[in-house]
């Protein structure tokens, strides 16, 4: 039943939907807000989806820089934490702020 919960909501929702969605995937530890380290982890992931390798200076200062230039950009207020408003907010903006953190683009390499 979740599955084909997400599926309609990835398909038929909303942009609100789809975004409150991919916040909540963002959102590890679901305590409604998405944390540097929590975005950390998910850009690893994405790497390591994609094939790069762990744990190589080069691909981890990438992803640090990847990293900090997305949540620079998201958390609007600067306290340290993206909240579902600022992550909606940011993501309105700029419609490739979506595409990018829902997964249709993977490569969070491209400046938000």
């Amino acid at each position: 039943q979740d599955l084909l919960v997400t599926l309609s909501t990835l398909l038929r929702g909303s942009i609100y939907e789809k975004l409150r969605w991919t916040f909540k995937l963002y959102d590890i530890n679901g305590d409604g807000c998405i944390t540097r380290s929590e975005l950390g982890e998910i850009v690893v992931a994405i790497h390591e989806l994609m094939g790069r390798k762990p744990h190589q200076v080069e691909e981890d200062r990438k992803a640090r820089e990847q990293v900090d230039r997305v949540f620079n950009k998201l958390d609007l207020n600067q306290d340290g934490v993206i909240t579902i408003e600022e992550f909606i907010e940011s993501c309105l903006k700029v419609p490739y702020h979506f595409s990018t953190l829902s997964g249709r683009n993977l490569q969070l390499s491209t400046p938000i």
